[in-house]
């Protein structure tokens, strides 16, 4: 057993001392079997989910929520910063120092004299700085280096698409997207006539990444609101699970009507909320 003298912190940095600490005390040979046993690997996916539970709360307003849930990312994040600590990559404050050196660095519109009054002259003294101070410059036999082949294909495509924008390989407005969606729609449709199971799968995924442009020209990320729409769905099926029990409704193929017309009273209602 571990002795701990906790007590809750009343500042910023005794509360993250606190953290850190404890993280350090669950990884050290008298600490948790489990804990021991996380990789960067594990605690990064860890952190990918606890960063969706958080975002569920902010979409939800649940603040109680958001405060747990920001929680569980700090742990995952010391959980990271510990690790690499212990192999000897870096210590935690080095990692720290650099952000903070980059963040003075690229906002030479607050802490130097450099101006920008919009987002877009923002990102535009951001992108320059990158280049010319710190030298990242693409280099030109991969212009897709900085996409990491680790993200899902959804937020993939964004990011393909945000590297093309950026040498003007873009649509000038979405009417031009919205011709493309219909466009790609009706090559799903041939394919599907076709009956050739590749060539669908082909063509919507053209058609998933076309929506994906769509998205970004309506300045929507479309993983957030793939996320939305998941959620949306199963509040309403489980709304339609307890309701379809209450009136004695089987859910199967045979009762679809009546599922439907509990599917539809149900959006009514959210939209008199």
């Amino acid at each position: 057993m571990i002795k701990i003298d906790y007590k809750d912190a009343d500042n910023l940095s005794s509360a993250l001392d606190n953290l850190y600490t404890i993280i350090t005390l669950l990884r050290s040979p008298e600490g948790c079997p489990w804990d021991r046993i996380q990789t960067n690997k594990t605690a990064t996916q860890s952190l990918i989910d606890e960063s969706y539970e958080y975002l569920d709360g902010v979409i939800k307003g649940n603040v109680d929520s958001e405060r747990e849930e920001i929680g569980d990312v700090m742990i995952n994040v010391f959980m990271n910063l510990r690790l690499h600590e212990e192999q000897k990559d870096f210590m935690p404050y080095e990692a720290i120092n650099e952000v903070c050196q980059k963040l003075i660095r690229r906002h030479p519109h607050v802490f130097g004299e450099e101006h920008a009054d919009t987002a877009e002259g923002v990102l535009t003294l951001w992108n320059s700085v990158k280049e010319n101070v710190e030298g990242h410059k693409e280099k030109s036999e991969d212009f897709f280096e900085h996409i990491p082949s680790s993200l899902p294909p959804l937020e993939s495509s964004y990011e393909i698409q945000k590297k093309l924008k950026k040498v003007g390989f873009d649509w000038e407005d979405t009417d031009g997207v919205f011709e493309k969606v219909q466009e790609e729609l009706e090559e799903v449709k041939e394919a599907i006539l076709e009956n050739n199971q590749d060539h669908i799968e082909e063509e919507i995924g053209d058609l998933l990444f076309t929506v994906v442009n769509l998205s970004r020209f309506l300045k929507v990320r479309p993983n957030v609101a793939l996320f939305r729409c998941n959620e949306k769905v199963k509040s309403r099926f489980q709304r339609l699970f307890d309701m379809a029990k209450e009136k004695g409704i089987s859910l199967d193929k045979d009762h679809v009507n009546e599922m439907n017309v509990l599917w539809n009273d149900i959006k009514k209602e959210e939209k008199n909320d």
